[in-house]
């Protein structure tokens, strides 16, 4: 889900499944932050925290990947889902063998970006719209290939996710886990969604 207030050219994104807990706001001023989720819902170690992460974009820079968040194909279902209210909701499509990783991008180009985009490995297109400071923000779904000693570690990190959980009073239910990785050379983060509980 994309949320934007063009009026200020301030971005704020979140997932369906993780979107009333926390979400990524980027604001004009180049400020960053991941928010944590609110106190009554923290399940962490010690007091909750304001931010999971907080950075800073040069705003006047041509390109800025800020952050995406990455499925493993292992995460990825094949399901009947619930019908939902239509909300102009895309479904995308993983290519075969790989996960898929969704992209935010914000730059400063009048110019087609379709070629470049396919050229990186981002297959579709979710959002291409403009902000009032001059900026594009292009939101894009691509293929994301995890190597295998990485999901070895997201296994490992599940298994411990497990037992917190199973040590709790109350129960969780769709226990979802994000994973922080980055920032990279370009100062991009990178969030893996996935489930706590293997499906069967």
């Amino acid at each position: 889900m994309v949320i934007w207030k063009p009026h200020l050219a301030d971005v704020y994104l979140a997932t369906r499944s993780l979107g009333g807990s926390m979400k990524v706001s980027l604001h004009a001023s180049g400020e960053c932050f991941v928010r944590a989720p609110n106190p009554k819902s923290w399940k962490g170690s010690g007091a909750a925290p304001r931010y999971l992460d907080k950075w800073l974009l040069d705003v006047s820079s041509t390109f800025q990947f800020p952050f995406s968040v990455v499925v493993p194909e292992q995460e990825l279902r094949i399901a009947d889902w619930a019908p939902h209210r239509e909300k102009g909701t895309i479904w995308i499509n993983p290519r075969p063998g790989f996960g898929v990783e969704v992209g935010v991008f914000l730059i400063r180009s009048d110019q087609n970006q379709d070629a470049t985009l396919e050229a990186g490995g981002w297959y579709e297109t979710i959002v291409d719209t403009p902000l009032p400071d001059g900026r594009r923000l292009i939101v894009a779904a691509g293929t994301a290939g995890v190597p295998s000693d990485r999901i070895i570690e997201l296994e490992a990190i599940r298994v411990a996710a497990q037992r917190v959980i199973a040590g709790r009073a109350e129960p969780a239910r769709n226990p979802r886990m994000i994973l922080f990785a980055g920032p990279n050379d370009l100062g991009t983060r990178k969030f893996i969604e996935a489930a706590v509980t293997r499906a069967a």
